[in-house]
Formats: C-alpha cells, structure tokens, sequence
C-alpha cells in the first residue's frame, strides 16, 4: 500500500490511498505452492484438463521478499507435441500470471508435467502443474482471451468460439466460477446458441471479494459436451484520498512538555477502513531560522491497525488509544538560540495506510 504525505499549516491533512476488501465468497484456494528462500510460487490449480484442440488455462501467483524488487522471469517447460505455450515472461510480485496451452488434433492423450520456473536474481524456484489431456466428445470450446483483469465494480467481456466439427443443433451453455455479487450476460441473449460464437460479460459489484476465479463454461448437446475456462482476476477498487488531521493539545516552548496529538480519521467510504503505519514528521515551520531540527516527535504508540466504520470520523481517543499512545511532538530545550521559534507555525506531515477491514 503506497504512503502519502502531504503538510500544511496547523491542521494537517494526510491524503491516503485507500483500499477496500470487499464482503463476500468464492476466490479460487491455491492447491500447490513451492516455498524457496527468495521466492515463492503458488498454483491455482495443480492439475489442469484439456481435449485434444481445446484450451486449458492455469494461473500462477510468485512472491518474492519486499525488499527485492524488479519484474521476475517466469518460463514453462513440458508443453505435449502441437501445443501452443502463452504466458508472460517477466511478472512482478504478488500479480498473477495465466498459462494458456492450446492442443492441436495432433497432440497425444495423456498426462503432461508443465514446469514453471520463477527466477529473480541467482535465486530460482519451481512448481508443477499437471496437464491431462483426453479426446473430445464431438466439439470443442474455447474462450478469449485466457484472462481478464478488472477493479472491483467494472466490467468486462469474453469470447467464446465453437469447433463444431459435425455438430449441428443448439448448444446449451452453463457457467460456473462467477463471483458472488457479480453478474453475468450472455450475447446472444439465450443460453443456447445455435451458431458458432457468443460473447459473455461480467459484471462485478464494489463488495466483490479480490481474488482468481475460475470461470467454466459447459457446453452440452445431444449426444456431446466440452468445455472451455478462463480466468477473471479481480483486484481491490482503490480509492480517493481519506484525511488525516491533528494538532498538538499543549502550546510549545522549549523544556515544556510534549503535546500529544489526538489524530482524527475520517472514512468517507461505505465500507469499514483498516488503518495502519501511522506516522508524524515536521516539515518546517513558517519562521526562518526555525526548522525541523528543532522539534522532537515521539511516534504513535497505540494499536498496530485502527477500524475506522463508513462514513464516519474517529479520533484516537474514541477508539480507545490512551493519551500516553498518540503521536506527541516538543520544542526541544537546546544550547542554541531558539527565538527564532517564538510564535512559530509548525508544519507537520501525517502519514498512513487505509484498507478494507
């Protein structure tokens, strides 16, 4: 979560980026995850099933430690003879990553071992995820593209494309994987399509929970079915900036007690806010020769996170933080002259974090 700091005079407000976790159910679980000592990989699924000519799809998320940074290299090994790999080369921490593996009619059956490899630096990690082909039942079906990424609240579309071979009648679709408080719209409007393509969009609410889900459609016709998968990735809405504000309850002067700071919050959002990594600097003040090194500031010292309701505004004090425990800053007494202080203006900058709680 990126920090904002932001100063001005006497009342200071922090603008933070907020993050909302929404309520609700049904993001994919990984199944497999690799553990090594600068990277991890996880695996949505650790097997994955596809008829000769169809799509299958597989979602990798590889994590590495926040004090490296930089894109990763990912590759995959272990393709069936006539499939088609796609999947990024570089990927960056914590962002998921879709394997797409396209069979052609002259790709064996059988079980297959895909290998993906993460490397970042000298340090290199692995994961399998087993590829079960079989022969199709009449038809196949695929849908584009493999992934879609969207922020809760949008919306957005995939194709799905028929390989009818000496099918002819209606195909009657199912979905399965939607997230709850999401919605689903087919193109032609009916559930079974009797040409060769039909367009599907989804969309989600703002209590979508973020997460990979597995969207996979089932197509059944008299004597035949298939399937064809995708991956609809959701990510939290961020949001516009919430406020901080304080000031200190005692006037300044050098030697005299620290004033504590009774923070204030406000969420002016519809859903609960979790806050943390609360912080205090001086900035300046608005008289030369008086400047930050002249002040003192004693970091907050309450609760690690702070649960702000919607639409509201909370002080520290009304959430149960003990004076002792708020941010506190002082004149401090030094051996210089500090005149240049007397009726000083002290700007301060707030930081911290904003989520779902």
């Amino acid at each position: 979560m990126k920090k904002w700091l932001r100063g001005t005079r006497v009342l200071v407000l922090l603008l933070a980026a907020l993050v909302v976790a929404s309520v609700g159910s049904g993001a994919l679980r990984p199944t497999a995850t690799t553990v090594g000592v600068g990277l991890t990989i996880t695996a949505q699924q650790s097997t994955v099933g596809v008829t000769v000519g169809a799509q299958a799809v597989a979602a990798v998320v590889v994590s590495q430690p926040g004090s490296a940074l930089g894109p990763i290299a990912l590759s995959v090994t272990g393709a069936p003879i006539g499939a088609t790999l796609t999947y990024p080369h570089t990927v960056l921490s914590g962002v998921p990553a879709v394997i797409t593996v396209l069979t052609a009619a002259s790709t064996p059956v059988g079980s297959y071992y895909l290998k993906v490899t993460a490397t970042s630096g000298t340090t290199t990690q692995t994961i399998t995820i087993v590829l079960v082909v079989s022969l199709p039942t009449g038809f196949t079906m695929t849908m584009n593209p493999s992934s879609r990424t969207v922020v809760d609240g949008e919306s957005t579309t995939f194709d799905l494309d028929l390989d009818r071979g000496l099918l002819t009648g209606g195909v009657a679709l199912k979905i399965t994987g939607v997230p709850e408080f999401a919605t689903q719209k087919w193109t032609p409007g009916s559930m079974v399509i009797l040409n060769n393509s039909a367009s599907l969009k989804i969309s989600t609410a703002t209590n979508v929970v973020p997460g990979i889900y597995l969207l996979t459609v089932t197509g059944k016709a008299l004597l035949a079915s298939a399937t064809a998968s995708a991956y609809l990735i959701v990510l939290p809405q961020t949001y516009p900036n919430f406020p901080i504000a304080g000031t200190a309850d005692l006037p300044l002067a050098p030697g005299s007690p620290p004033g504590a700071i009774n923070l204030s919050m406000t969420n002016p959002f519809s859903a609960p806010m979790t806050v943390t990594g609360l912080g205090v600097t001086v900035a300046g003040t608005n008289k030369p020769g008086c400047g930050p090194g002249n002040y003192g500031v004693t970091a907050y010292g309450g609760p690690a996170s702070l649960v702000i309701p919607p639409n509201s505004t909370r002080t520290l004090q009304q959430l149960g933080v003990p004076r002792a425990q708020w941010p506190q800053v002082q004149l401090l007494n030094l051996l210089t002259n500090q005149d240049a202080c007397k009726g000083a203006t002290v700007n301060l900058q707030y930081s911290g974090t904003g989520d779902g709680a």
